[in-house]
């Protein structure tokens, strides 16, 4: 009890333990008497002058007479001041009590031993674990001993350290105030048992048992998720805030800002506290990108992205292996904190199905040694994929294009150039046909189709009808490559039309165009596709599309098709519609095959005026993408996709599915009904797996386009399959989670964004004694006024007790009556 509460107490006041004392005034219920007390009170004064110095004078010594005169005379006025009834008006401000949410991280994360070096992240887990004190800061000297015994402490030890510090007294302290329970969370939110309602009062290691019995094991963390199912767990009670114990590292769910902005709009400030080093020493092997299909013993590209963090100048060796044989390996030198991508080229000796894996040996000193490695599956095959070049005259596009698929070792070239003299293709070695193939099975041997500047009449009737067939029924493919002749203008009201993924312009007759050089730009699905994507990092693809030179003829369309994807479209805003720019690359799904279509005759200008590299690294893969799949035998009417083959369990899962009808028009139902189950080692479904199902709904305005959501929660090969189609499968896989996305360092960042987004605080160990008293001024607060009778209160008579007493012992001590 401290002084204020033992003074109210003597007042007979009694307050809540959320309310402190802010103010305190006299005032007099009777103060109409105060002339007549006042009158009183000198009448008193003379009498006890009187009988003091009048009749004791030669009794008393005078210090004695001027002591029992003030006694005397302070006993009077007290009785007097009764008369007039003093109150004490005390000022009572409380907070209104609310609940008071701790949620704490129980991710795999949170077991990191952080091998601090610095003196800051020393002292921090010194402070965790009892060795120095919260309040003297990040100077203050620590014992060698001390040093040593908190360079390898986990980070769930520092939370429970601080949960559990009797010199912080955080739950204590909260408990005084508002109604306190705690939360764990990891992929979902749980409520720790024993941990709700803290009560203030009781013994510490009772108070503190949940807090030993945090187990954190979860695989993922889902930190958005976590506030916003807390919130709506609470939604309609007061809350005073939440405080959120975690390393901010995040995988899955809601993101973690925009819950933040939600807790801000319900008005739950987030008190963030982070947990962990903010650069950790750690090498984080993060991606793979290369081909899912490769061509044996031909260079295959493989690039991989490496972050050390800590390690500024160090070296290391990053090895590729293809199987169980090393493929590849190169040395780096970490710079900063910054991500690298690291080129590992290779060429795959034999056919078969492997599993491709990067990795770079973990050093003692790490974080984690379970994050330097990442792998995926690669499929080797040995067959060439068969072209099928027609033009009717050898314009730059036809030279140029013919030139490159001419060297690629994985294409198998035929040329039908109408203007050539027949007496090329009788050459010894020739690439050149004397005329188009003539018999569908001549044609339907072919992978891909390039259709250049030729008209119907050249081609024929027959032609243009096996052709459709090929791609409808074979899932072969066809690319258009427009010229100023007849492609696509000269295609009006045949099935060439109909295979088109773009509208025929309207006003129109001739692919004519102003000769104006013009801009071509990616659209968002152009940058995702992997045909157009000439560098493995984002920003460095948009850099070298950026830089490609304008061009000087584009052939004059209308609107893509509603089942189209565009790719590529002019940036020239005056050949724009009402639908958007002008579409100059486009792609679609037609039947079994795919239709892409390139607009322009220009592009063999990228070839001559930038880095000549790149015109043969678009063409080959475009030339596998639309190859590939009538090479590899795959049905098209269903296809599957996700952002990616291989996920961590308990990781959320997006997959798309193109869907057409038996004719191969795009199904038109709300929803399709879909399934995945987990595969056994041989291939085969295991026989203990239930199918788990999935609803795929219809993705507005686009015909045929389906999205379904999922969370995959066993390890394993998966495969997934709709209803109207069971035969076709799409594979995945899903492995145990090593740490969320590979990152050891505490995000410093994200938690404070939260934190000040949603109007709350970041705190670290050095500054958690602060957050209780944060934590009221930001309270809800009410102002009330406790009135105290003083003249009946305990302490008006204990005073008027001791006053008698010492007046009555002293007249006895000098033998006065």
């Amino acid at each position: 009890m401290n002084i204020s509460e033992l003074f109210l107490w003597a007042c007979g006041v009694k307050i809540e333990n959320a309310a402190h004392l802010a103010g305190t005034r006299l005032v007099l219920r009777n103060g109409d008497l105060l002339g007549w007390v006042a009158l009183a009170a000198l009448l008193a004064l003379g009498l006890t002058w009187w009988s003091y110095w009048r009749s004791t004078r030669e009794m008393v010594a005078a210090r004695m007479r001027w002591l029992l005169t003030a006694l005397r005379v302070t006993l009077l006025l007290l009785l007097l001041l009764a008369v007039l009834r003093p109150v004490l008006a005390f000022t009572v401000e409380g907070i209104i009590r609310r609940q008071f949410l701790i949620l704490v991280d129980a991710s795999a994360s949170m077991k990191i031993k952080d091998p601090r070096f610095d003196q800051a992240d020393l002292v921090r887990a010194a402070m965790a674990k009892g060795l120095v004190d919260f309040g003297k800061g990040l100077q203050q000297p620590l014992d060698p001993s001390h040093a040593s015994e908190v360079k390898l402490v986990p980070r769930v030890e520092v939370l429970q350290g601080v949960l559990k510090s009797k010199q912080l007294g955080l739950i204590q302290r909260f408990s005084r105030d508002y109604d306190v329970s705690a939360f764990s969370f990891g992929q979902k939110l749980e409520e720790i048992g024993g941990a709700a309602s803290v009560p203030q009062t009781g013994r510490a290691e009772e108070n503190a048992a949940w807090i030993d019995q945090l187990d954190p094991k979860s695989q993922t963390t889902a930190i958005g998720d976590a506030v916003r199912e807390l919130i709506e767990r609470k939604r309609g009670q007061p809350l005073a805030g939440i405080f959120l114990a975690t390393d901010g590292a995040n995988n899955t769910g809601t993101e973690p800002l925009e819950a933040a902005r939600l807790a801000r709009a319900e008005g739950v400030p987030l008190f963030t506290y982070g947990v962990g080093i903010t650069s950790p020493r750690d090498i984080i092997v993060a991606n793979l990108f290369t081909r899912e299909v490769a061509f044996v013993k031909d260079e295959l590209p493989v690039t991989v992205r490496v972050r050390g963090q800590g390690l500024s100048g160090q070296s290391a060796t990053i090895t590729l292996k293809l199987g169980d044989e090393t493929v590849a390996s190169k040395e780096l030198t970490f710079v900063n904190d910054e991500e690298q991508t690291v080129a590992l080229p290779f060429t795959p000796q034999k056919v078969g199905e492997y599993e491709l894996r990067a990795s770079i040996p973990p050093r003692d000193d790490e974080a984690a040694k379970d994050n330097n490695e990442v792998s995926q599956r690669l499929k080797v095959i040995d067959s060439k994929i068969k072209v099928l070049l027609i033009d009717t005259a050898p314009r730059w596009e036809f030279h140029y294009l013919q030139s490159e698929l001419l060297r690629d070792r994985r294409v198998e070239l035929k040329c039908w150039l109408l203007e050539a003299d027949p007496s090329v293709a009788g050459a010894e070695g020739s690439p050149y046909l004397k005329s188009f193939p003539e018999s569908k099975e001549a044609l339907f041997k072919y992978d891909l189709v390039i259709l250049g500047d030729v008209g119907v009449k050249e081609l024929g009737a027959m032609p243009i009808e096996w052709l459709s067939e090929f791609v409808t029924k074979f899932g072969g493919s066809c690319l258009f490559l427009a010229g100023p002749r007849a492609n696509p203008s000269g295609y009006r009201g045949t099935e060439l039309e109909r295979m088109l993924p773009i509208e025929l312009s309207e006003t129109a007759n001739r692919n004519t165009d102003t000769g104006h050089p013009t801009t071509l730009e990616l659209t968002a699905l152009g940058r995702s596709n992997a045909m157009l994507k000439l560098s493995p990092k984002d920003e460095e693809n948009a850099v070298i599309w950026k830089r490609f030179p304008k061009i000087y003829w584009v052939a004059r369309v209308g609107r893509a098709k509603p089942a189209a994807q565009v790719l590529i479209q002019d940036a020239d805003t005056t050949k724009a519609t009402r639908f958007g720019k002008m579409p100059v690359v486009a792609q679609q799904q037609y039947g079994l095959g795919q239709v892409l279509y390139i607009g322009t005759d220009n592009i063999w200008r990228w070839r001559r005026n930038t880095d000549e590299r790149l015109y043969p690294i678009l063409w080959g893969q475009i030339a596998q993408k639309l190859g590939l799949a009538h090479l590899l035998g795959g049905s098209k009417r269903t296809q599957i996709s996700t952002d990616k083959r291989s996920y961590s369990v308990g990781e959320h899962v997006t997959i798309y599915a193109r869907l057409y009808t038996p004719d191969f028009n795009p199904l038109t139902d709300a929803a399709v009904e879909s399934s995945y189950v987990l595969k056994t080692e041989n291939g085969t479904p295991a026989p203990d797996a239930a199918r788990e199902s999935v609803t795929l709904r219809a993705v507005p305005e686009q015909p045929g386009m389906y999205r379904g959501d999922f969370t995959v929660l066993a390890p394993g090969l998966h495969q997934f399959s709709v209803k109207t189609d069971p035969a076709t499968v799409f594979e995945f896989s899903a492995a145990v989670a090593k740490f969320e996305v590979g990152e050891t360092a505490m995000n410093e960042t994200l938690l404070k964004q939260m934190a000040e987004i949603s109007g709350g605080g970041f705190y670290r160990e050095e500054t958690l004694h602060e957050l209780p008293d944060a934590l009221r001024a930001k309270s809800e607060r009410v102002t009330s006024v406790v009135d105290a009778e003083l003249w009946a209160s305990p302490l008006y008579f204990l005073l008027l007790l001791v006053v008698a007493t010492v007046e009555w012992a002293l007249r006895k001590r000098v033998q006065l009556k």
